[in-house]
């Protein structure tokens, strides 16, 4: 009997503002404290509220600092972004608005106010750690916004560095292990989302509580290896998950399959990749006694993917083609030789290619239950491949 399993899919994730290239320095991973203050700096109205940027977007959903309007307030690499949510002249004083106080966080150089804003704070300023955004008098409405640019000095501890993750499959007799190791002099901070196929935030039992984003905190020379504890008799739960870390580390996973027993009967460990790309290649087969996993998962948050997968034999004969079409954030998984791909039995390579770029990476398992993970097939956008 052919075996179905799930598959592990590396997956990118692409926020506003946000591109798959290393900055000198972020905010991502950083503590924020923010305190509300109204008329006067020695009157707080709301909070102070503690987050960690990059961990949720918006990082202050509404209702999480109390006002006597409503906002929210997203933080993200190099940017604070303000967003009223009501139509309102705010009221007069010597200070009316937030104050962001960052904790492990490269040092704040200057602030200007970024030209997609709609309005003018009433003052803008700034230390090495701190950010001041006075609203005194501004009259906003629901479609206004501020955005502050932030520039922040060059980390002597290397170059922030974002990382891709399988599906996270766990419970149905899978767990899967997520490792980080700091190799550098420096303090590293990893925050990691997961998220589900569909793209919605995914809870995960982990030893430390079921989560759908954590933050390790690396010292020098540190790391961690930290299973799921699910059960292993639930139906099976699949998801993908993206890390932003302040600096590069070794990321990987470690997907394990147990008997009913619970003894480890099989296990492949995964690297995490850096970039996503829109064609791919990689060896395949699909036999009565087996057939290759393949995943692919789409990293825009606004654009859907259409990814064409076409199956050729050893002899270079083409099998066929089927598309795959996922939306944003969204990603997949199929043997070939099961729905929805479905090819024929063979033994060969598929190509895969895609209309925005993706992230994918397929999972040998000719004698299942051992399996491995295949070499990465990810090819540089416009390599010429075969046709059709």
């Amino acid at each position: 009997m052919k075996r179905s399993w799930p598959l592990i899919a590396l997956m990118a994730y692409a926020g506003v503002s946000t591109v798959a290239v290393a900055q000198t320095a972020t905010l991502v991973g950083s503590t924020v404290t923010t305190t509300l203050y109204n008329p006067n700096l020695n009157t707080v109205l709301g909070g102070p509220t503690t987050a960690t940027v990059g961990a949720s977007s918006p990082t202050y959903p509404v209702g999480t600092i109390e006002g006597n309007t409503s906002f929210q307030i997203n933080i993200t690499s190099h940017q604070i972004l303000y967003s009223p949510l009501a139509n309102v002249t705010y009221g007069n004083g010597t200070f009316n608005g937030f104050v962001f106080i960052f904790s492990n966080a490269p040092t704040i150089v200057g602030v200007t106010l970024d030209a997609a804003s709609t309005f003018t704070p009433a003052a803008i300023s700034y230390t090495a750690n701190s950010i001041s955004l006075n609203l005194s008098g501004n009259t906003v409405n629901t479609n206004s916004a501020a955005i502050l640019d932030v520039q922040l000095q060059a980390s002597s501890g290397g170059q922030p560095s974002s990382y891709y993750f399988s599906d996270l499959a766990f419970a149905g007799g899978f767990q899967t292990t997520l490792t980080y190791i700091n190799y550098s002099p420096a303090t590293v901070t990893c925050v990691t989302n997961f998220y589900s196929d569909a793209g919605a935030p995914l809870a995960i039992p982990f030893s430390q509580g079921t989560i759908t984003t954590r933050t390790d905190v690396l010292p020098p020379g540190g790391s961690i290896h930290d299973p799921t504890i699910a059960s292993l008799t639930a139906a099976v739960t699949e998801g993908w998950a993206q890390a932003s870390c302040t600096s590069p580390v070794e990321a990987g996973l470690l997907y394990r399959l147990y008997n009913s027993s619970g003894t480890p009967v099989g296990e492949a460990s995964v690297n995490a990749e850096t970039a996503p790309t829109t064609e791919f290649a990689t060896f395949a087969e699909a036999t009565a006694a087996s057939s290759t996993g393949i995943a692919y998962a789409n990293p825009s948050t606004t654009q859907s993917a259409s990814i064409t997968i076409t199956a050729y034999n050893e002899s270079g004969t083409s099998l066929g083609s089927k598309i795959v079409t996922l939306g944003p954030l969204q990603h997949g998984s199929a043997n070939v030789g099961a729905a929805p791909l479905g090819f024929p039995g063979f033994t060969g390579f598929v190509k895969i290619t895609s209309t925005i770029p993706i992230i994918s990476l397929s999972l040998n398992a000719e004698a299942f239950p051992v399996f491995s993970s295949l070499p990465p097939g990810d090819l540089a956008n416009g390599t010429v491949l075969v046709t059709p």
